[in-house]
């Protein structure tokens, strides 16, 4: 099925708030149970914020940056300050390259978002809607010489002469389809090279059933961690030369099948059909945050897992739920993958994907654990960061949470070349991944 969710959907026009179909809203409510009405959570006090849509696929979101190309945006990545480049938006086959909207930057071009002749990078194993999707999307910060996954020989043409260029990777992509993608910038005598092109594709685990999901670095910068939502769903580890290599800690806390090893029990149970799965991995710092969605049995095997299909509630049926449509879990873990805590999330939780911390001057939501709901409504929710319980959702100026169809990616900006720090940016997959965003939310 398109779009690899088993729910019946309901969309909305345009991408926050829209108007909900009332056939839809009945079946969903039929299924809800009897007299169930929207949840009443009071808002913070100062808690508002504006959207601004920065880049669309279609004119009627009026967006700065219409691209027709831009189709289901997911990974979303960027460089330190100080390390310049570009937003990266990963969206099905190829990411498109964005700077700016550093709205205090002395230098008026970065004041507003731009792009520049660097355009956009194709991705192997994500060629269109049939081949896969590009999912996660992470900046490598390891020196361009350093032997930490190394990118060789990626062509390009420089103003008519190919060019092969072998350096450590300054992104890393991830497919749906079971691959690992990744991009460097350095030629031969050393110097960077930013031009369109193609990344090489470094592994390939479709083979084994594989679907990728999510990938982030370690703590540790030396290993690779992808969320694997396919045949056998896990955390899976790369080493440092693309290599698999076996997973320590990162135990599925859901999973009620059968102990993986009777003589290694930290190694967890193994998860059947029904329970969540990793479907993202984020580091931030030395903690690591895995989301979970909830798995789907395949449709000739009930043993087996349905590669890739999640269990969701689409946004009448996540509306109808009250705001609890317990669809998915969010749990931390140390840079050894030893279990930390499971956000107490409420059961507000819907196949979420993305998950940050704001900074300081985020407004009311300063400091808060932030979780992106990629099912149903959309919706940002805020956890206190400390005791892990629910505080809030990230609300518009009239205190209505904001509702983004499709959500997928949650980061802030650098504040020096790539957005501000206090801006939260977005991607976005609406109208059932037929369309494609990429804004900011700033508090008012």
């Amino acid at each position: 099925m398109n779009g690899h969710v088993r729910a019946v959907r309901k969309l909305r026009s345009g991408v926050a708030r829209g108007v909900v179909l009332g056939a839809a809203l009945l079946v969903a409510a039929g299924c809800a149970s009897s007299g169930q009405a929207a949840e009443q959570v009071a808002a913070l006090d100062g808690n508002r914020y504006s959207q601004t849509d920065l880049a669309a696929n279609k004119d009627s979101y009026h967006a700065q940056f219409t691209l027709s190309e831009m189709v289901g945006p997911w990974g979303l990545a960027h460089r330190a300050e100080g390390a310049g480049g570009h937003f990266w938006v990963g969206a099905r086959g190829k990411s498109f390259q964005f700077l700016g909207d550093v709205t205090a930057s002395s230098d008026t071009e970065l004041q507003k978002l731009t792009r520049d002749k660097f355009g956009s990078v194709g991705i192997p194993g994500a060629a269109d809607k049939n081949a896969g999707k590009t999912t996660g999307v992470v900046f490598n910060p390891a020196p361009l010489n350093s032997d930490l996954f190394v990118v060789r020989d990626q062509w390009v043409d420089l103003d008519g002469m190919p060019v092969p260029l072998t350096g450590s990777a300054r992104v890393i992509f991830a497919t749906d389809s079971g691959k690992l993608a990744a991009w460097t910038e350095q030629a031969p005598d050393g110097a960077v090279i930013r031009r369109d092109g193609g990344a090489n594709q470094v592994f390939d685990g479709s083979a084994q059933g594989m679907a990728f999901y999510g990938v982030a670095l370690a703590p540790t910068g030396d290993k690779l961690l992808v969320a694997d939502f396919g045949t056998d769903p896990q955390v899976r580890t790369f080493d440092k030369n693309w290599q698999p290599v076996a997973t320590t800690g990162f135990a599925n806390p859901f999973a009620t099948g059968e102990v993986i090893d009777p003589a290694t029990p930290e190694k967890g149970k193994q998860a059947v059909p029904g329970d969540p799965a990793p479907f993202n991995i984020t580091t931030v710092g030395s903690r690591v945050f895995v989301s979970y969605a909830v798995t789907t049995a395949d449709g000739k095997d009930p043993e087996a897992f349905d590669k890739g299909e999640y269990d969701v509630r689409d946004a009448a049926a996540d509306e109808a739920a009250g705001g609890t449509p317990d669809r998915g879990k969010v749990a931390e873990f140390d840079a050894t993958g030893k279990l930390v805590r499971i956000i107490d999330d409420g059961g507000r939780l819907n196949a979420p994907w993305a998950v940050t911390i704001a900074p300081s001057n985020f407004g009311a939501l300063s400091g808060k654990l932030l979780i992106g709901n990629s099912g149903g409504l959309g919706r940002v929710l805020a956890y206190d960061d400390t005791t892990g319980t629910f505080v809030d959702y990230l609300r518009d100026g009239d205190a209505e949470p904001v509702e983004i169809n499709g959500l997928r990616a949650l980061k802030f900006g650098n504040g020096e070349s790539l957005g501000d720090t206090n801006a939260l940016y977005f991607t976005a997959a609406p109208e059932d991944h037929k369309a494609g965003l990429f804004g900011s939310l700033r508090a008012r």
